[in-house]
């Protein structure tokens, strides 16, 4: 699938009153004005109703910033520090998305399947709005305390909002997410039967390799116990059974996750020991140092030493300025909404693109758009694997929940590979060997089998 995200993965009230109705009445079968049913899928009738309940939410959030504000300048002006102002995420062209580290190297777990729906965002922003109800009573409770007594509940307050924030901007992720990927399965149904299909297919086998691994745990544990059982129940029989399944289940999953195609744009360099793939990229971001940033992201990240071989790729980067790609008219201003599929077609081809302007970030045939939400460095590094012609090696699956649109499922395939697991997972010797397999010029190139030494092979994690 080459179209991606992540993921993943951001009061002052004048009635008591109209703030429950708020909190309430915004909820879940919350309908506003009446809809045809007929103008509108259900999915975007759903959404639309989250994002008025979001809207709401961020709105009182906001009055609420000012409120603890005038009252921290008021009692202790030195807390405010602790505060960052409430501005709405800035979305559009030229709007880029904050870089952050990448989190620290955790133990592979296993596949683990993730789920997004407009009922559980909306769930999430009425969490938050209780939340803020609390907030706004302990604050005014504050009011009517000595500055002494009001001290520890307004630094507690201080402190609750930074989080508050950071949720605030993770729901905003959700309602972006959906409206993305709910609107991609609309569009696409008998293409997303066939991946919720695979998606099932992906949760079978980690039920089967969890159940062996439970035997094998228990076969060191106490050999003796088992054999017993293995008598009266046929445990050697069930456990060859169940790795005749899962190697036709991972067999089935690896000739759908393995299909890829290397674009004809990306040229390799073969030197003695060393593979370079060199991949032409062109950019209109006018930040030249995110650019640089990004570059060295991918560059730094697909690249692997398989002993004395080094495979590696290189961006070739070229700034095409907005005049240019515009031709001096109509040029889009700095957050302006872009048509992104118009705009990438004003680009060269024969190339990569890196631009700007998504809801969320992606990658739309060779280009990856970015959205305004923070991203990991390896993030970035996953999605440029698209350009290589990686597809998502978590699946995406669905189901229909009627009028409340549809629940999106993803599971991961590898947690070891980074095209499987964006946030923790790495570059593989398989990336490399697939694309020297399937790029179009073989002629030129060697194509590491069983018997090449241009990699030391392992067994593939399930």
């Amino acid at each position: 699938m080459h179209t991606r995200v992540f993921l993943p993965l951001s009061i002052r009230f004048t009635a008591i009153g109209v703030f429950c109705f708020l909190v309430f009445g915004t909820g879940h079968q919350s309908t506003g004005a009446p809809q045809s049913t007929l103008a509108f899928p259900a999915y975007l009738q759903r959404g639309n109703q989250v994002q008025a309940s979001y809207q709401s939410y961020s709105k009182y959030l906001g009055g609420y910033y000012k409120s603890l504000v005038n009252t921290l300048r008021e009692r202790a002006p030195d807390l405010l520090s602790f505060l960052e102002a409430p501005d709405s995420i800035k979305q559009g062209y030229q709007i880029l998305p904050v870089i952050l580290s990448d989190p620290p190297p955790q133990e592979h777990t296993g596949a683990r399947a993730t789920g997004y729906s407009w009922p559980w965002t909306d769930r999430l922003i009425d969490r938050e709005m209780r939340e803020l109800l609390r907030s706004a009573a302990a604050l005014s409770a504050a009011q009517a305390m000595s500055a002494t007594q009001s001290r520890a509940v307004l630094e507690k307050l201080a402190l609750d909002y930074r989080r508050q924030r950071e949720r605030q901007r993770n729901i905003d992720a959700h309602v972006q997410y959906n409206r993305f990927w709910q609107a991609a399965i609309a569009a696409d149904r008998a293409g997303y039967d066939r991946e919720t299909k695979l998606f099932n297919e992906v949760l079978a086998r980690l039920e089967i390799h969890d159940d062996l691994k439970v035997l094998e745990q228990a076969t060191a544990r106490d050999s003796v116990a088992l054999e017993l059982l293995n008598t009266r129940l046929g445990l050697a029989e069930f456990a060859s059974i169940a790795r005749n399944q899962e190697a036709i289940l991972t067999q089935r999953i690896d000739a759908i996750l393995n299909r890829m195609r290397t674009p004809a744009f990306v040229v390799v360099d073969q030197n003695p020991h060393e593979w370079i793939f060199r991949v032409p990229l062109f950019t209109d971001i006018e930040d030249g140092e995110f650019v640089a940033t990004v570059k060295r992201i991918i560059e730094s990240t697909w690249q692997l030493r398989s002993g004395k071989n080094v495979f590696r790729v290189e961006l070739e980067i070229s700034h095409i300025s907005t005049d240019s790609l515009y031709a001096g008219s109509d040029n889009p201003v700095k957050g302006e909404y872009l048509n992104i599929l118009r705009h990438l077609a004003r680009f060269p081809s024969g190339g990569a693109i890196l631009t700007t302007g998504a809801l969320t970030t992606h990658v739309q045939n060779n280009a990856i758009v970015l959205g305004p939400h923070p991203v990991t460095a390896r993030v970035v590094a996953h999605e440029f694997g698209h350009i290589l012609g990686f597809r998502d090696g978590y699946v995406r699956g669905y189901s229909d929940l009627g009028k409340n649109g549809f629940q999106i499922m993803e599971a991961v395939s590898d947690p070891s590979d980074i095209m499987a697991a964006p946030l923790t997972g790495v570059v593989l010797p398989s990336h490399f060997e697939m694309m020297l397999r399937h790029s179009e010029d073989k002629k030129s190139l060697i194509a590491p089998n069983s018997e090449s030494p241009a990699f030391n092979r392992k067994p593939s994690k399930t």
